[in-house]
């Protein structure tokens, strides 16, 4: 989890009125600005049935796409059929009752017996029924929907699911933030909030510990045996992924083949962004060493690196954007996320260098471009601050001394920028508990699978694929030059390779075409023109 340049994340975003969502609109984290507040869904069912083969049975869930978000005369005419289907709120204790999850079917383009398609979005927190017309065209999507139905849904506690986790809490923390500038206070007032909404969630029945990985995987297979399908294939990208492992392991016998991009398994090894960004950041270095002109103009990059976030952090620059006439002050550890986010793509990661090398030596007049070029605020889909902070703060405690914050600071303090803390005040008001040991145990299955990793990945690196496929006895493995997170919208060859893998998962697809992969071409004058015509 596509990217925005020139945010922080979620912690201190939030209290700036920005926030955090994934990569390529499709990643595990990704910045969007202004996130829009959830409104409350309204539900409305009436008995259709769902026309496709792999549905059989007339299903009692349906619902108008209006009710989720989605334009009506848009689905018709896409045929797409919206449901609020019921889960329960917790798989260990159904008793407890149900909450309604929302999802989205398009059908396949033509007909085709192969099993529909669950798609797994990246996050934690991010929804993903209010992308799907976006995703339906683009060039990924309408391959892989050429000969199966894809279904799509949001995560609970995200977009339209249930529930709406601590409505009024950005609303509120905005408007003390207004007349209360100290960070301190910012900070304490939000544990606050957290606390209030945790007390008042568990009051209306609703466990924040239910917001995990392996509940969501379980929602995932109630929202497909509700739709009446007995097998299924799997897309998972990035956060997306471990729902997706979490699924292969409790629900692996339904599951026909599975897609695995830019993989954060279970076992995953650093839970932290600050050495998955080490590891990228090495790559970049090794590819300009390699390239002679690269090397003449960015000799120093690491270096320049460094100058520009402290620089930056202690003399900010205002960023003014469009109607916003006083603007905000912009950081060294915003450009440091600027730069995080600008490697989630292979279209922006020419203009990393030049940007480092200029900002690193002064040059702060690119900073309103920069940040102007990657900054769509409606790209990624709606967040949930408190989704994305129940699953991490249960799955992300630091679990060995290397993943302290004393350890990640003293042995990588040039990306001290990346640091979030999840052993906080705030994780321990809102999700006190933490994940048992099981929860990270490797998952093992013989379920055919295709896992793609990209070389330059910033948050799910080539060593997480490693690991993933280790425990996956029919997996094929791609680490993929120039490529980086989401790998599969990489180009045609990767697209291929994934639809050919869904199509005939008993046969190793044919990767002849990574091979021919050219490498990254840097940009190295003029980035203000450059980024001008960047789209």
């Amino acid at each position: 989890m596509t990217g925005t340049l020139g945010g922080r994340p979620l912690d201190s975003l939030v209290n700036k009125g920005l926030a955090m969502t994934g990569s390529l609109g499709e990643g595990r984290f990704m910045y969007v600005i202004k996130l829009s507040a959830l409104t409350k869904t309204i539900l409305f069912f009436w008995f259709l049935s769902f026309s496709g083969s792999c549905f059989t049975q007339q299903n009692s869930f349906k619902c108008a796409c209006s009710r989720i978000g989605l334009d009506s005369l848009w689905a018709d005419s896409n045929k797409v059929s919206c449901y609020l289907i019921p889960v329960p709120k917790q798989t260990a204790n159904p008793s407890k009752g149900k909450l309604y999850i929302a999802a989205v079917v398009t059908p396949s383009l033509t007909k085709s017996n192969e099993p529909p398609l669950l798609y797994l979005h990246g996050g934690p927190g991010i929804a993903t029924v209010g992308n799907v017309p976006r995703y339906l065209r683009s060039k990924t999507w309408k391959l892989l929907r050429e000969k199966r139905p894809i279904i799509f849904f949001d995560y609970r506690g995200t977009g339209f699911s249930e529930p709406n986790l601590c409505p009024g809490m950005k609303d509120s923390l905005s408007k003390f933030s207004r007349s209360n500038s100290g960070e301190e206070a910012r900070k304490a007032y939000k544990i606050s909030l957290y606390k209030k909404c945790h007390d008042q969630s568990l009051s209306e029945g609703i466990d924040i510990s239910s917001f995990n990985s392996a509940q969501l995987a379980d929602d995932a297979a109630e929202l497909c045996r509700a739709l009446k399908i007995s097998n299924w294939s799997v897309y998972g990208v990035s956060y997306g992924t471990t729902v997706g492992l979490n699924l292969l392991r409790n629900h692996g016998k339904h599951i026909t083949s599975i897609i695995l991009d830019s993989p954060f398994p279970p076992n995953a090894p650093w839970l932290d962004f600050i050495r998955p960004f080490d590891t990228c950041f090495n790559v970049l270095e090794s590819n300009i060493s390699k390239d002679p002109e690269a090397f003449a103009r960015f000799p120093s990059i690491r270096a320049d690196f460094v100058k520009a976030v402290s620089r930056l952090n202690k003399t900010p620059v205002k960023i003014k954007g469009n109607g916003d006439a006083e603007g905000y002050d912009y950081y060294g550890d915003d450009f440091a996320w600027s730069i995080w986010s600008a490697m989630l793509s292979p279209k922006s990661i020419p203009f990393v260098p030049l940007a480092i090398h200029e900002v690193g030596n002064g040059n702060d007049s690119i900073l309103s471009k920069w940040v102007e070029a990657f900054n769509d605020p409606n790209s990624f889909g709606r967040f949930s601050e408190p989704q994305s902070k129940a699953v991490s703060c249960y799955e992300a405690r630091p679990r060995t001394v290397e993943e302290t914050k004393v350890s990640l600071l003293s042995n990588y303090p040039e990306f001290s920028s990346f640091f979030v803390d999840f052993e906080g005040e705030l994780c321990d008001a809102w999700q006190p508990r933490s994940a048992g040991s099981e929860v990270f145990q490797p998952v093992v299955s013989d379920v055919p699978a295709l896992v793609l990793s990209g070389e330059y990945d910033p948050v799910c690196p080539p060593l997480f694929g490693e690991i993933t496929a280790k425990g996956l006895s029919k997996s094929t493995l791609l680490i993929v030059p120039s490529a980086s997170h989401a790998v599969i919208h990489a180009d045609d060859c990767l697209r291929k390779i994934a639809e050919e893998f869904l199509s005939n998962p008993g046969l190793k697809p044919g990767t002849e075409c990574v091979s021919r992969r050219s490498g990254i071409k840097f940009v190295y004058e003029n980035l203000e023109k450059t980024l001008s015509n960047f789209n």
